[in-house]
């Protein structure tokens, strides 16, 4: 592997060759600006090229991403000069270019939109940062310290970030954020992942601790109770991811609203609270119930099979 850095930074390899390995750093020991510095190897880490992007400034390659709809795209975000650095190339990492903005505090994770190689995710001490116009701009989406965020898989607008305060997600393009730490014993999040196993899971590493595991269980299940006070039926309808939030309907709110929106974060119909699933298609959809028993904007998942 490549020994050219000083310490280590980021190593990624291409989706579409295994032969295509690329690492970001900073400059070696013999040079004094410690530059940002991305080096590419063709032949499984044979032989490297590497390339000073800061030039006599000083900087630092925390993060690499390939944009998987275009992977001659590749970004690289970091710090130059202590501020801020973001660059990208698209000749698979030949060459590179600085984008025209950048976020206002150190790149420590990129995330490409799978479907979009424009639409690129940032996280940094000052938040997370979304860029639609390849860097162009940038809008802060989440005031955290963080340093990861990433997509939910087939959903655009689910956004996942870890930080210093935990693990957050957002199902509305990170208008709204809940937080995700039950289990995390207090410790700051420095890398979130997805696995698959029966399930989706979100591992997320901790910064002296270990890994933990959120598993994105999907279902539904109604069953009637009856009420003590004689005023008559209640259903509970569950619906995870855990933990679990309940929806209670009671005889008399049967108008009780739910926004149901699909994978890609659009709004498909609004249910009542009788009719929760009614007239969609099989699927996976996203629920928001504003209901005093519920949590305000509480994000829900509802797995409908037929």
């Amino acid at each position: 592997m490549d020994s050219y850095y000083d310490d280590g930074g980021c190593c990624i390899v291409h989706p579409d060759s295994t032969n295509l390995i690329l690492t970001g750093g900073k400059g070696p020991i013999s040079q004094t600006n410690w530059s940002f510095v991305v080096s590419y190897s063709r032949n499984s880490g044979g032989t490297w090229t590497r390339c000073n992007l800061s030039g006599a400034s000083s900087g630092w390659c925390y993060s690499l991403a390939v944009a998987p709809s275009a992977t001659n795209t590749i970004y690289a975000g970091g710090q130059v000069a202590g501020a801020a650095a973001v660059y990208r190339s698209t000749d698979f990492g030949t060459t590179w270019a600085k984008t025209s903005t950048s976020p206002t505090d150190t790149v420590f994770s990129l995330e490409v939109d799978p479907s979009d190689p424009a639409r690129v995710l940032a996280a940094t001490p000052d938040g997370a940062f979304l860029t639609t116009n390849s860097g162009q701009t940038w809008t802060n989406l989440h005031g955290g310290n963080l340093r990861v965020v990433l997509l939910f898989p087939g959903s655009s607008d689910t956004l996942l970030a870890g930080g210093v305060a935990g693990a957050a997600i957002s199902t509305d393009g990170g208008n709204n954020w809940n937080q995700m730490n039950a289990g995390l014993d207090g410790r700051a999040v420095s890398a979130l992942a997805f696995a698959e196993r029966g399930g989706t899971y979100l591992i997320a590493g901790t910064q002296g601790g270990s890994c933990y595991a959120w598993q994105f269980d999907a279902g539904i299940a109604e069953r009637p109770l009856t009420m003590n006070d004689g005023r008559g039926t209640m259903n509970d309808l569950h619906a995870w991811p855990n933990p679990f939030i309940a929806y209670c309907r009671i005889v008399g709110h049967e108008r009780d609203e739910f926004r149901i929106f699909d994978h890609a974060g659009r709004q498909v119909s609004v249910a009542r609270g009788d009719r929760v699933g009614a007239g969609l298609a099989a699927g996976v959809y996203f629920l928001r119930t504003a209901h005093a028993q519920a949590q305000a904007q509480a994000p829900l998942r509802l797995v409908k099979t037929r």
